[in-house]
């Protein structure tokens, strides 16, 4: 099955009909999957979590995205880090996470490493680490820096260690030839899971590293081009998340729309999803 969706349920003109912010139950009526960014900034509180769950139909489905501090992200402007205060960080995110999981909505947590994160020893025991505190929690990892993938050994090397943990590998679109990218790497980690991100192909603003990179608009042969990665992906894994986090213009929904024409996804199996909440 393949899951379209969103970074972010709130910032999406095309499906607001003039308003200014979207709801998650609106949002419910369109997509089955959504992406929770402002987890990376701050833990929700336990009251956001159970909200959320009570707002979206029995089978719909959240991706949530680690805390900067679980993902070694550098960001001085929160203060200075400690390993004191990253343990913390893990232990809130995971005591308001569980009942998400236990309410079968949590479909993966999302660790986005960040450029400096590099492929070494070091790295490699942090990422063990982070799947010994996650216990049997549902993770994907995203790497931004291309020394995961430098050359085809490594690249089997990279998916074979993340399979090992049990953790997802997530297929990242973004222009790879620029600063801080990484390749388009179209394989299944977790035979459960497989997760696609699409940033967008604005190759010279994602050098520069400004909010501008997340600003295009996928062509109808560009998403024909990911609606085939996403139908191979599908005959490996059971599930597969398709996230738009191309939204700067917001191209996202529209993008997110077209794909699922392609695809030939109606929003039948939507409505029915929606028959417990009204």
């Amino acid at each position: 099955m393949i899951k379209i969706g969103l970074a972010t349920w709130t910032d999406h003109p095309a499906l607001a009909n003039g308003k200014k912010k979207l709801t998650l139950p609106e949002y419910a009526t369109h997509f089955p999957i959504v992406e929770v960014d402002s987890s990376f900034y701050s833990v929700p509180k336990a009251a956001w979590i159970e909200k959320w769950i009570n707002e979206v139909p029995e089978k719909f489905q959240f991706i949530v995205k680690a805390n900067y501090a679980m993902t070694k992200t550098p960001m001085t402007r929160f203060g200075k880090m400690t390993d004191e205060i990253r343990s913390q960080r893990f232990s809130d995110f995971i005591k308001v996470i569980q009942p998400m999981a236990a309410a079968g909505k949590l479909a993966s947590i999302l660790f986005q490493f960040p450029p400096s994160f590099k492929c070494n020893n070091d790295s490699i025991q942090y990422i063990r680490q982070v799947r010994q505190v996650m216990e049997d929690l549902p993770i994907s990892v995203e790497f931004r820096n291309d020394s995961w993938f430098a050359g085809e050994e490594v690249t089997k090397d990279t998916s074979a260690f993340l399979r090992s943990l049990k953790m997802t590998q997530v297929v990242v679109d973004e222009p790879h030839a620029a600063s801080n990218g990484v390749p388009l790497v179209p394989v299944v980690t977790t035979p459960e899971f497989a997760f696609i991100r699409l940033h967008g192909r604005n190759e010279a603003a994602w050098a520069k590293g400004t909010m501008g990179r997340y600003r295009y608009d996928y062509n109808q042969t560009e998403l024909e081009e990911i609606a085939k990665v996403a139908t191979d992906l599908a005959k490996d894994a059971k599930e597969v998340a398709v996230i738009f986090n191309n939204n700067a213009g917001h191209n996202a929904a529209p993008n997110a729309l077209t794909l699922k024409q392609i695809l030939n996804q109606n929003d039948a199996d939507l409505a029915s999803m929606q028959l417990d909440l009204f």
